[in-house]
């Protein structure tokens, strides 16, 4: 009896993507405080736009983040799937590296960091994603037989 999914996890915060973003914050602030003192000292208008970009990215930067609970399934025919459930949405790999995969949905993009899983669901979300199952286009079944790179 075939497996319907080879694995689903809840994904859980990334400590590494939150130093990332801390990091990120603190660099935004300081562009934001030298544009500032760089006009205020001597105001030319190329000085006070760059002030004006950084206040947008500033005030970018510092929203706050509303933390949305991720679910990822493998299935066994290799489909990757973000969503609880029957509403699950297909995800397509957008990026798949050793530190970092990106997975494209509907509803946007999902970073995935090796600490937001365990050791043993990272190396089979990556294998999953290096060998990724594409459907046909035409909406036929696919054709059986080795999958490669």
């Amino acid at each position: 009896m075939p497996e319907v999914t080879a694995f689903c996890v809840d994904l859980v915060a990334s400590r590494r993507a939150g130093r990332l973003f801390a990091a990120a914050r603190l660099l935004t602030g300081a562009a934001l405080v030298a544009t500032i003192w760089a006009s205020v000292r001597l105001p030319t208008m190329p000085r006070l736009l760059a002030a004006l970009a950084a206040i947008g990215a500033s005030a970018l930067a510092f929203r706050p983040r509303q933390a949305a609970a991720r679910t990822l399934a493998v299935g066994a025919d290799g489909a990757i799937r973000s969503g609880p459930g029957e509403s699950a949405e297909t995800a397509a790999v957008r990026y798949a590296g050793r530190h970092f995969i990106c997975l494209e949905t509907a509803g946007g993009l999902i970073g995935v960091w090796p600490d937001s899983l365990s050791p043993d669901h990272w190396r089979r979300l990556s294998v999953a994603c290096r060998w990724q199952h594409r459907p046909p286009a035409d909406g036929t079944q696919a054709s059986s037989g080795l999958r490669t790179k």
